[in-house]
């Protein structure tokens, strides 16, 4: 089995140091925020205070799912990183909703705010959010744990500059009404942008069909493939966003297991070559199933 697993001593140590800035950004943005008086910047400290957990979270998924497979956990312990992941995600999402409920609160009644200090604490979160989020930025391609830490970095780093914003028209003009404003619109993107991670995350945890595979494409194809005279009970999906599985049954002609094995491991190989399946289990037989269905058998979602 292909255990897609790209972690390297490198990205932990990525993820130590953005555990530690989160640290520090949530620390001097909710003292900041007490001190001045802001919600836009106590909004942005819980935002990071779940980027610290989050992130300690992506750190020992990315330690767990290097763990061998064993009689308890046959595939492993890749499917961590989707747990993980959906965590991440959901947190985020549950943070926007109240950052969005103190929002509308503040709104209501709108308070002053030391607008200077104010600006100089977002201008600091600013700069660290972004030395945070360019540090996994280039991991954030490989699975879906990387990048639900590197959205949650991105976010604040686009948050914080929001914030910047804002301080400086509200060090400017004493418009105090823009602090809950900020405030609504961070825990609206936070939730947009969390949201697509958790759709996934679902889809892969309730075995869905993997994103960009057709299940009618594949059975095509393996039908066509030279030797295969009959594919049924084919199933398709992911252990995890980069481990891909397949299991279908092969009606082949009445032949020596050698000869069998030799189609089967040429489909394999194309299977991985076309479709990017790089877990595949084929039963080879020589007739069809009594209760083969229909050629395809789709009880996998899609």
């Amino acid at each position: 089995m292909t255990n897609g697993h790209s972690h390297t001593p490198t990205t932990g140590k990525y993820l130590i140091i953005a555990i530690v800035l989160n640290a520090v950004i949530f620390i001097v943005e909710l003292v900041g925020g007490i001190l001045t008086n802001s919600l836009a910047l106590i909004s942005d400290s819980l935002h990071n205070l779940s980027d610290f957990f989050a992130l300690i979270l992506s750190y020992i998924a990315s330690k767990v799912v290097q763990w061998k497979s064993n009689s308890e956990k046959s595939y492993g312990y890749v499917r961590v990183e989707i747990f993980v992941a959906f965590i991440n995600s959901m947190a985020l999402v549950l943070i926007g909703i109240y950052i969005i409920y103190e929002g509308i609160q503040r709104f209501a009644h709108p308070e002053p705010v030391a607008g200077r200090w104010m600006l100089i604490i977002a201008v600091i979160g600013f700069v660290v959010n972004t030395a945070a989020t360019l540090l996994l930025k280039t991991h954030a391609h490989h699975d879906l744990n990387m990048k639900s830490a590197y959205l949650h970095l991105l976010t604040d780093a686009i948050e914080s500059l929001a914030v910047v914003v804002v301080a400086g028209v509200i060090a400017w003009k004493d418009w105090r009404i823009l602090d809950p404003l900020i405030s609504i619109a961070i825990g609206l993107f936070i939730i947009k942008s969390a949201w697509s991670i958790v759709a996934e995350t679902v889809h892969i945890l309730t075995e869905g069909t993997p994103r960009g595979i057709n299940l009618e494409e594949v059975a095509t194809f393996i039908q066509s493939f030279p030797g295969v005279e009959n594919v049924h009970h084919l199933h398709i999906w992911g252990l995890s966003s980069r481990v891909r599985a397949l299991s279908a049954h092969i009606v082949v002609q009445d032949q020596l297991i050698s000869s069998g094995c030799k189609i089967s491991t040429q489909l394999e190989q194309e299977l991985e070559h076309r479709f990017g399946i790089n877990h595949p289990t084929l039963q080879l037989e020589s007739s069809v199933c009594e209760e083969q269905g229909v050629v395809v058998d789709i009880h996998s979602s899609r």
